[in-house]
């Protein structure tokens, strides 16, 4: 496994704290789920803090007290549950106003996962539908609004020439290969095969996306138990036999320059 440390010379990268998804494999840390940190221009943020995001970040040498911003998808307890602990972390107990957070209102309203007493040690943006927002040089293009069970977005994110995107958790439209182009694209693919009533990608929807649009590298993550189960990274390299797209099934603790 790679560890990342602060200091490294690559300035844009991207970190897998966690490739798990869904309710199994997450709950039962089959694989660890502390989502994806990245940094682009030196910035550090970490998108979707799941479970265990903070002890895996400091582990990696990730201090929460460096970030400059959290991208959370959606108000799942997969994407979510470790939220609290890492901006307790990144305003160091609340002493230091620092900080952005963009989260769908569903997870800032009525019942949030975003916990009230914090709320004013750092900014809160509500995610809004194509729209563009900038955190110290770092651009978030967020995107429509996924098909789940709750308020959902993704987004590309980019600083100058180097950029990703980040589809999170949904069932496969068409807008989404025209929508999240850029040279590594990550998705959140759930499932092997699609599963009846559930809202999530399956990996013959990256055949779909990869029909529309062909990035320099796709990258799938956020593996529920039956899909590990069928080792992704043997699909991912039967994908890329088939498209002649480098397809990578991610695996926790992966680094990926960008």
């Amino acid at each position: 496994m790679h560890t990342l440390k602060m200091n490294t010379i690559n300035n844009n990268q991207l970190i897998f704290l966690g490739t798990a998804g869904g309710r199994f494999s997450v709950f039962n840390q089959i694989r660890k789920s502390g989502g994806i940190w990245f940094k682009l221009n030196n910035r550090l943020f970490a998108i979707d803090p799941g479970p265990g995001a903070l002890i895996e970040s400091i582990k990696r040498g990730l201090f929460p007290n460096r970030l400059s911003g959290i991208f959370l998808s959606h108000r799942h307890l997969d994407h979510c549950a470790d939220i609290n602990s890492i901006i307790e972390s990144m305003t160091e107990g609340g002493h230091k106003r620092r900080g952005c957070i963009i989260a769908p209102k569903a997870a800032t309203d009525e019942d949030p996962v975003i916990l009230n007493y914090n709320r004013n040690n750092f900014k809160l943006i509500n995610t809004a539908e194509n729209s563009l927002y900038e955190i110290e040089g770092v651009k978030i293009d967020t995107k429509m609004k996924h098909k789940h069970t709750t308020e959902t977005y993704g987004a590309v994110f980019s600083f100058e020439n180097h950029s990703f995107a980040y589809i999170p958790d949904t069932k496969y439209f068409e807008d989404l290969a025209h929508s999240y182009q850029s040279d590594v694209v990550i998705a959140n693919v759930v499932f092997c095969k699609e599963k009846k009533g559930f809202m999530h990608l399956n990996s013959n929807d990256i055949y779909k996306f990869l029909e529309i649009f062909k990035p320099k590298k796709m990258i799938m993550t956020h593996f529920g138990l039956s899909f590990l189960n069928k080792k992704p990274w043997e699909i991912a390299r039967e994908i890329t036999k088939k498209t002649a797209v480098d397809v990578v099934a991610a695996y926790d603790g992966m680094v990926v320059d960008i």
